[in-house]
């Protein structure tokens, strides 16, 4: 069953109904994919340049109540304060080098606050033998100084089931860490962002952090040519496989 059927000079494209459908199916498929992969090059590129400005600014003094906004993330930081050992928070699934392990967050007491008001994210440690037993997290007594990167917790692509924010274990294990929901859990006024500390800082782990993501934004540039290149490939086969030759046109000249 044809739906068209349109003469180009002395070819006729007449296509016909399931193989159109298949192809305003997929076609608008495709090119959704690339507009995609082009929207989120622009978001990566845009999240490399604010990394780069983040290097080049002067670090920020952390103080109680001050006020961090999206335009702080990855900017660098200092804090004065302690460490509040009796609850960190084990964030899981973060491998470093192969090995998979924790993103390890302490509550810190900024100097002259009375109640943990920031997250350090003291950096990565291993799963070690069993998940059983959590590995010991020590932190440094008395005031300390810290420098650092704000950023927020790194997120995961699906959580199941419901994050343990509530709890009261001195080191709770969990599939992701929102600082907003973790504040209402236990009624703390935290900065809504964390302080990656940087390497060889008083109570630091294995430093796990880099300003450039993972995949940058070539790659989703490259990815959109691919889908995009799908499409016009796609495009190419339906018009190449529904024309043909118009017989009545060969007709008419053996007839003239």
């Amino acid at each position: 069953m044809k739906i068209l059927s349109l003469r180009i000079g002395h070819y006729r494209f007449a296509p016909g109904l399931w193989p159109s459908v298949a192809f305003l199916m997929v076609f608008p498929f495709l090119l959704s994919l690339g507009l995609w992969q082009m929207q989120r090059a622009e978001d990566k590129q845009a999240l490399v340049e604010r990394r780069a400005a983040g290097e080049v600014n002067a670090a920020l003094a952390l103080r109680p109540q001050i006020h961090l906004g999206e335009a702080d993330r990855y900017r660098t930081a200092k804090v004065s304060g302690h460490y509040v050992a009796e609850q960190q928070w084990l964030l899981d699934n973060r491998v470093y080098r192969g090995q998979a392990g924790y993103h390890v967050f302490t509550p810190f007491v900024i100097a002259g606050a009375s109640r943990p008001g920031l997250l350090i994210n003291r950096g990565w440690v291993a799963v070690g033998a069993s998940r059983e037993y959590l590995p010991a997290l020590p932190v440094p007594d008395g005031t300390v100084e810290l420098h650092g990167r704000l950023d927020k917790p790194a997120s995961v692509g699906l959580v199941l089931g419901e994050v343990p924010l509530e709890s009261v274990a001195d080191k709770v294990v969990v599939q992701s860490l929102d600082i907003d929901e973790l504040a209402r859990s236990r009624n703390m006024s935290l900065l809504p962002l964390a302080l990656v500390i940087d390497d060889a800082e008083p109570g630091g782990l294995q430093y796990d952090w880099s300003p450039i993501p993972p995949m940058g934004p070539e790659k989703h540039l490259g990815y959109a040519v691919q889908w995009f290149g799908l499409a016009l490939a796609l495009l190419i086969i339906y018009i190449g496989v529904n024309t043909r030759r118009d017989r009545n046109d060969g007709n008419k000249r053996v007839n003239a």
